[in-house]
């Protein structure tokens, strides 16, 4: 069985600041909050995930990643003759999601306290699929008060992404005009170009047949409020349980 969830989202956090960079020992040296002096050279304490282990031992921390990488979010990578954390498809559906709405909420308190950003440059060359996630929490939203945000970060971005944001900007200038039916429409007609599968499938095994089963990412349903949900039934499951 996977860690709880809360634990599962601390340990991807700390990892995505040493993707492909660090190894086991110091993503456990990030979550025990270590005053390593390579780790503090690396700016590695500002990680949100710092130090949430501290009461752990670094043994008990690594337990803890291992089994991350024996239940799928994690996986081992050389790189020449150094073994990496890297994230499994799975794992980096789960971070991806998790760093977009940090983005949200960055935006949000930013909004909050009148901050009218200096420049959008931390924006790109991002994971164009976080950043395409991203963009769809804002569109769900259906708040027009991302706009001036979204004006300031299309004059800066690529021309792919600037396509994306001015459709999410039209989008919202509508949503006052369309009743709930079209919005959902539109949303989903948005979520087909915004929600982007990642490079390799995640398989998933259904808690009822015990068959495997591709998870689609691409989905709107799966991403809620919460954070996005994975589906603990193969579809034919799920169809058979609803018919019953």
């Amino acid at each position: 069985m996977p860690l709880p969830e809360d634990e599962l989202r601390v340990i991807l956090r700390a990892a995505d600041d040493i993707i492909a960079e660090g190894g086991r020992t110091l993503l456990a040296k990030i979550l025990k909050g270590s005053k390593d002096r390579k780790l503090l050279d690396l700016g590695l304490e500002r990680n949100p995930s710092y130090g949430f282990y501290r009461d752990l031992t670094l043994e008990q921390i690594m337990a803890k990643v291992d089994h991350m990488i024996r239940t799928g979010f994690l996986e081992i990578e050389k790189q020449g003759k150094l073994p990496m954390i890297v994230f499994s498809s799975r794992g980096w559906a789960i971070e991806r999601e998790r760093r977009a709405e940090e983005f949200l909420q960055e935006w949000d308190r930013g909004m909050e306290n009148n901050i009218i950003p200096i420049s959008m440059e931390y924006l790109k060359e991002r994971n164009r699929g976080m950043i395409f996630l991203f963009l769809y929490k804002i569109l769900c939203s259906g708040n027009k008060k991302y706009i001036p945000y979204l004006t300031l970060w299309e004059r800066i971005d690529f021309k792919n992404v600037r396509a994306e944001i001015r459709n999410v900007i039209e989008a919202l200038k509508q949503r006052g005009q369309l009743e709930d039916p079209d919005w959902e429409q539109l949303k989903r007609e948005r979520a087909k170009t915004l929600l982007i599968r990642s490079r390799d499938p995640i398989i998933m095994v259904c808690r009822k047949c015990d068959n495997p089963f591709i998870f689609d990412e691409t989905n709107p349903d799966y991403y809620t409020a919460e954070g996005l949900k994975f589906p603990e039934l193969c579809p034919r499951c799920s169809i058979n349980g609803q018919s019953a």
